[in-house]
This record gives C-alpha cells, sequence and structure tokens, in this order.
C-alpha cells in the first residue's frame, strides 16, 4: 500500500504534544506514524513512495466542531440579536416556513466550506429539514448528520416523528448519521426511549440541547414559568433524569449549551462520560452570563466547542469561537480550550482517538497555518491569531482546500 510523507516545520499533534520539525506517514487516509526530527524524517521517507514538504508552516490537528445547524445559514440576517429566547424561536420558524429546499441545502454547503476554511475538519449538523443528509456527499469535511426529532410531549406527533427520520434513515450502519432528540421540553419521554433504542442499534452518537434557559429548567421540575402556558403538563423531573430515564445518559452524548446545570449534575455528566457542549458566539448573541467552564471542569467533564447557526451568531468561524471563550474566561488554561475544540468534540462524536488528533490510527485531518513557531506554547497561540493564516486544511491526508483564509 503507498505511503505518503508529508513535512513540516513544526506539528502540534495534540494540545500536550508537539514537535519542532517532523512529518506525517499516511496510508489510506489515516496516520501511520509520527516522524520526530530531521533524522526520523530521513528514515520514514526512505519507506515512503511519495514525500510532500509543506515547507515553513505548522500543522495542526482540525477542529471538531460538537454543534451547528448549518441549514440555518439560509436564515441569516432575519434573525435580530439580543432577542428574548421565546422570541427568536418564533422568528426562526416563521423564516424558516419560507424557505425552499434549495435554499436549505445551498445553506448547508456554504456553511461547511465556510467551516473549513476556519480549519474544521468534522462537523456535527443538526439536521431538521434532511438538507446535511442529502448532499452530505458533497461537502468538502466530514459532516455526522444528526438528524432531530421533537414531538412537543403530544402522543399523536411521536409516530409521525419517528417515521419521518425512519424515512431518511440509511440501509444498515452509517457513521456519518447521529439523533437529535431536540430538547426535554419538547420532546416526550415515549419519543426519547425510541431515539435511544434506534442509536443504540446504529452506534450512533446523540445530541440533545439541555438546560440552555432558566424557564426550560423550570417548567421541567415544577410546571410553572412562561413555559407552562404554551407546554402544558410537565414531566416533573429534571432534563437529566429525563434523559437518564430514557436510556439516553451514556456516551457518545453532547449536551448542548449547559448553561444551569442543577446541583451534582456536572459530576453525573461526567460519570456517564457525555460531553457538554458550549457555543461562545451564540452565548454572546443572547447576552447570557458567563458560562462557567471551571464547575464542569472540577467535575471531570468533557468539553467541546460549536458554533450554532448563523440565526444566532456572526459567522461559523471556530478560532473566532475558541477567541470569545477564551476573553470570557480568561483564567482558562489554552490547553483546556484547544482540547474542547479537539479530542472534545471527538468524544461527543463517538470518535476520539480518530478525529482532533494526529497520532498513528487516527484519521488524517489537519490544517497547515503558515507560521514559525519555536515552541510548543507559540503553537498554541498561533491557532488563535487573527493574524496567521490557514495555508492549507486536508481532510483523510488529501488536500481539501489548497489555500485557506
Amino acid at each position: 500500500m503507498s505511503e505518503l510523507l508529508l513535512t513540516a516545520r513544526a506539528l502540534l499533534l495534540r494540545s500536550d504534544r508537539w514537535c519542532g520539525e517532523g512529518g506525517l506517514s499516511i496510508s489510506a487516509g489515516r496516520v501511520v506514524a509520527v516522524a520526530r526530527g530531521r533524522g526520523a524524517v530521513a528514515r520514514a521517507a526512505g519507506r515512503a513512495s511519495r514525500r510532500v514538504d509543506l515547507g515553513d508552516v505548522l500543522l495542526a490537528p482540525g477542529w471538531v466542531n460538537a454543534h451547528a445547524h448549518l441549514e440555518l445559514g439560509a436564515l441569516a440576517g432575519r434573525t435580530a440579536r439580543g432577542e428574548h429566547f421565546g422570541a427568536w424561536v418564533r422568528s426562526v420558524l416563521a423564516a424558516k416556513a419560507r424557505c425552499t429546499t434549495a435554499q436549505f441545502e445551498a445553506a448547508v454547503l456554504d456553511g461547511a466550506r465556510a467551516s473549513l476554511l476556519s480549519g474544521v475538519t468534522a462537523l456535527a449538523d443538526i439536521d431538521s429539514t434532511g438538507a446535511a443528509a442529502r448532499i452530505g456527499a458533497r461537502v468538502p469535511l466530514r459532516l455526522w448528520a444528526m438528524r432531530e426529532l421533537l414531538d412537543a410531549h403530544d402522543s399523536t406527533r411521536t409516530e409521525a416523528a419517528l417515521a419521518r427520520v425512519r424515512r431518511r434513515l440509511r440501509s444498515g450502519v452509517h457513521l456519518r448519521e447521529g439523533f437529535s432528540p431536540h430538547a426535554p421540553f419538547t420532546v416526550s419521554p415515549a419519543l426519547a426511549r425510541r431515539v435511544a433504542e434506534l442509536a443504540q442499534r446504529r452506534a450512533a452518537p446523540v445530541a440533545v440541547h439541555w438546560s440552555e434557559t432558566q424557564e426550560e429548567v423550570e417548567w421541567l421540575r415544577s410546571g410553572g414559568g412562561p413555559l407552562a402556558a404554551l407546554l402544558g403538563p410537565s414531566p416533573r423531573r429534571s432534563g437529566l433524569d429525563w434523559l437518564a430515564d430514557a436510556g439516553l445518559l451514556r456516551a457518545p452524548l453532547a449536551l448542548v449549551h449547559g448553561n444551569h446545570p442543577l446541583r451534582g449534575e456536572p459530576e453525573r455528566i461526567a460519570r456517564a462520560g457525555a460531553v457538554v457542549v458550549h457555543c461562545p458566539g451564540s452565548h454572546q448573541w443572547f447576552g447570557r452570563a458567563p458560562f462557567d467552564w471551571r464547575r464542569y471542569l472540577r467535575a471531570g467533564c468533557t468539553l467541546a466547542l460549536g458554533t450554532d447557526s448563523l440565526a444566532s451568531n456572526e459567522s461559523l468561524d471556530l478560532r473566532r469561537e475558541l477567541r470569545l471563550a477564551r476573553a470570557a474566561a480568561p483564567g482558562l488554561e489554552l490547553e483546556q480550550l484547544i482540547d474542547a475544540a479537539t479530542v472534545g468534540g471527538a468524544q461527543a462524536l463517538g470518535q476520539r482517538g480518530q478525529l482532533g488528533e494526529l497520532s498513528p490510527g487516527a484519521l488524517a485531518d489537519f490544517a497547515a497555518y503558515g507560521c514559525r513557531v519555536r515552541s510548543r506554547g507559540e503553537a498554541l497561540e498561533a491557532l488563535l491569531d487573527r493574524a496567521v493564516g490557514i495555508e492549507s486544511v486536508w481532510v483523510g491526508g488529501r488536500r481539501a482546500h489548497p489555500r485557506a483564509r
């Protein structure tokens, strides 16, 4: 089998691993070996069928965007920043009703291309229209179509919600599909249990909007608050209890937002192996209180980053999300932020060891940054530096974009 050797002046293999000069031996889209230093590169060159020197660049793992709604790019500029969440939801539903299938598909393709430009090589996309699944083969990165389901706790809608998703499923197990029962306050326990069974049978990841607003937490636990008039009787269970009862509180599970965890919930999430996904740009859009990174980290939780959608964010640039997160939580170690955008996202998709790192056996997904660095610390800083451009992005050992910016 042919082997490609890609060399560069610096490689960041993970947030805690780097080498000043080296190369990646790649075969069948995966990293076969890492050559550290000139001597190792010379030996690897003797085994390779082809060598490509990328020059004076920093190679780093591709970002993993753990939560996006690419189809909602069709709504960009049609929702107001700083709106109350309920009013924003109503505006989104109204705007979606006016969009065409072609507009949703174009938004997915445009969003995937824009994501690639920021170094994203894998992305979990909440797919409520089927657009992501229909054109997934055309996007330039690894796209997981997370099929969205909801029935508003109305048993008469449960079977219809399942039927819509089943019609779109590909036969057999497909690693690029997942499921997204929307949220505990919009999905009945019966539908949640059925989704849990389906996801387990297909070995698929799951994503749930969880604890995003105080209003949903209040309604789920007590039946009170502004959602009571819209949703009717409450299950009088916390969102996390709802997940556990349904059999969903297990890996791979992405709990998106997590702005209002109850006492003991971060520890419970950590024990389950689930991942909490924070979307800094969307968080800022709604003017929310600072996200409590430290509480989750102290509990041993894995955190990931997402962009959410262009209906509640200015861009799909994951490097911008990293900069926003750093500004909002200046005490965090840079390694913790980088991990959230790489190995944390990989864990959310059930792809730990496959995505978000450059190690033997991992998928050869990475970006080449146009900069000179002399240490691991400089390499980490370069990834967030606006002045540092991305020279190229590679997916499966192939150049996916020759010169991204």
